[in-house]
């Protein structure tokens, strides 16, 4: 989806990282650089709904 995850807006990141991970938050922290608290915040934030499989 993105070529450069680093330069994109935090929104269009955080989805690209879930997507990428199977919608699981630690995984997609750890690809961020982030924590598993702060992309729980940030998902809240943009209200992007986490899909579950």
């Amino acid at each position: 989806m993105l070529d450069d995850p680093d330069s994109a807006p935090l929104r269009e990141r955080l989805v690209w990282a879930m997507e990428r991970t199977g919608w699981v938050q630690a995984k997609a922290a750890r690809l961020l650089g982030m924590t598993t608290r702060q992309v729980s915040y940030a998902l809240r934030k943009y209200n992007i709904e986490i899909k579950k499989f």
